[in-house]
């Protein structure tokens, strides 16, 4: 089990931060030796915490919920994701500053590219840059806002599509574009009551990204093009979550690069902070995260450190850059975490939010491991931050949000 000694948390200053390695887990890579990437990684310091702290498994996501991050990365940051199951499209939507009527449905959209046969090539556009993803949007929404729908950048390839007075688009249903990576578009229409009303907006889309300045340029630059858009995970205005600090009695911030964990953040009254050099791939400034953590953690008593690179790594079934990614975290991140904790008492999670395995390039639900390092917490068998290893303890958490309760405890 785990356990947490007693201690006066006041008295003694601790801080905590709380590191999100998105689908960081995964299955066994036939490339790799049959090791999952957290196994192959090279992780001296998150490998330090495990030998000294206690690892586990945690249940992040409810066995009758959809695996992705919105409910994965609520169970993180302390919230039972069945009690708040807000749409992924609302909390990108709340980061972005949308404030949804009470009529209007936000549904995310991706920048993406299919193949002449119908083939979904990138779900991402190959991780477009914000400057071009940006630009794409704005062609899209000057040719195609209108009384029902208004389109919104978001980082990257992702989009908001805010639809007003179209209450069937909550039950109307596509999987997520990341999902469909390497099949056939057509195989995955959407369905329910609203699905014509995106299908038709989806082909309006692909006739102006054709003849887009923005894609000819890219094109001539040997870049992806964007073709199509892809619209997916609807959501109404959430009510909002009860603040972080009126739970747990402590002044939380978020760093990441992606809308998602920013509006979760919003909606839980969680400082969000912007430091240069932040993104949501694999061009992510990992120095700078470990500093911005750490510059954080001098104003505040708990940080979450969100980092997607391994996860976009495993959608694009990009097996060494997954692996280069977890080794980024532990040399830039976790490092700088140890040695802040030489001169300030410090509790540090480690954990992915959901597991994204590269052979396959979708999210599972499967319970994720962790590693919980810091004074007064008791160390277990665990040595290091891998699915075997977690397992092998026998510590499971379930539901996998009790981790916050034990973090601060």
């Amino acid at each position: 089990m785990l356990r947490v000694e007693a201690m006066d948390i006041e008295d003694s200053g601790m801080k905590y931060c709380v590191v999100i390695t998105d689908g960081a887990s995964g299955e066994p890579i036939g490339e790799l030796g049959q090791k999952t990437s957290l196994e192959a990684a090279f992780t001296p310091h998150i490998d330090a915490l495990a030998e000294q702290g206690v690892v586990g498994l945690a249940r992040t996501v409810p066995e009758n919920m959809e695996p992705s991050s919105n409910v994965a990365c609520t169970s993180i940051c302390g919230y039972d994701p069945a009690q708040y199951p807000v749409g992924r499209g609302a909390l990108e939507g709340a980061a972005l500053g949308i404030r949804l009527a009470d009529d209007e449905v936000a549904l995310r959209l991706n920048l993406t590219h299919v193949t002449d046969e119908g083939i979904m090539k990138s779900y991402s556009t190959n991780n477009i840059s914000v400057e071009d993803g940006h630009a794409l949007i704005t062609e899209l929404a000057q040719a195609l806002d209108d009384e029902v729908f208004t389109l919104h950048a978001g980082m990257g390839f992702r989009g908001i599509l805010v639809a007003k007075g179209r209450p069937g688009l909550m039950d109307t249903w596509s999987p997520a574009a990341h999902n469909i990576t390497d099949e056939q578009v057509a195989d995955y229409p959407p369905t329910g009551p609203e699905a014509q009303l995106l299908l038709e907006y989806e082909r309006r889309a692909r006739e102006i990204l054709a003849v887009s300045p923005v894609n000819a340029r890219r094109k001539a630059e040997g870049k992806l093009e964007a073709t199509d858009v892809f619209i997916f995970w609807p959501g109404q205005r959430p009510g909002n979550l009860q603040p972080f600090y009126s739970i747990y009695g402590k002044k939380a911030g978020m760093l990441s690069g992606v809308d998602l964990l920013n509006g979760i953040a919003f909606l839980a009254d969680i400082t969000c902070y912007h430091f240069e050099g932040i993104t949501d791939g694999p061009d992510n400034d990992y120095a700078a995260q470990g500093e911005g953590a750490l510059a954080m953690l001098e104003e505040l008593d708990v940080v979450f450190c969100h980092v997607e690179a391994p996860d976009a790594e495993g959608h694009d079934g990009n097996i060494s850059g997954k692996v280069a990614a977890i080794e980024a975290i532990d040399r830039e991140v976790i490092s700088r975490l140890q040695r802040y904790s030489e001169r300030q008492p410090l509790r540090i999670l480690v954990m992915p939010d959901h597991s994204t395995p590269t052979l396959t390039k979708r999210h599972t639900g499967d319970p994720v491991p962790f590693v919980m390092w810091g004074p007064g917490i008791e160390p277990n068998a665990g040595t290091r931050l891998t699915e075997a290893e977690a397992a092998k303890t026998g510590l499971v958490l379930d539901p996998g949000y009790q981790l916050m309760e034990m973090l601060l405890s």
